[in-house]
């Protein structure tokens, strides 16, 4: 079983790039841990296709989003000949978890959120309590 779920917020602004005919959006997810203060993990994460394209446009530094997907590793040479290797998450599923309209307080203003009408991964208004983990 390959299953990942983490939440957290985007550690910069989002790319969109197109691979071939696929939009691509790499990207950086910074993890809490809520039983140690000042531990944070730094996740790297891919999305392509419609998930990348409504990420760019109604996310950015700072959004708080819910993340499901699985592990890929990448195994690659350096420039030197020594064998490397990368493990991503490949997302398959984001919620927004930013209230509609709401920025980040971190956010400088030129850098803050869209708003959009209406936001196709939010239901419902969630916050940290809802969550279980």
């Amino acid at each position: 079983m390959n299953i990942v779920a983490i939440t957290g917020r985007i550690t910069k602004d989002l790319e969109l790039r197109q691979a071939g005919q696929t939009q691509v959006t790499n990207f950086s997810l910074a993890v809490d841990n809520p039983y140690k203060k000042d531990d944070t993990s730094f996740f790297d994460i891919v999305a392509f296709r419609k998930t990348a394209e409504l990420l760019n446009e109604y996310c950015g530094k700072g959004s708080k989003i819910a993340v499901t997907g699985n592990l890929k590793q990448e195994r690659f040479k350096d420039k030197e000949g020594n064998n490397r290797s990368v493990v991503r998450i490949v997302a398959d599923r984001i919620e927004f978890l930013d209230n509609k309209g709401q920025n980040n307080q971190d956010q400088a203003p030129s850098q803050k959120q869209k708003s959009p009408a209406s936001n196709p991964f939010d239901n419902t208004d969630i916050n940290d309590d809802d969550l279980p983990f």
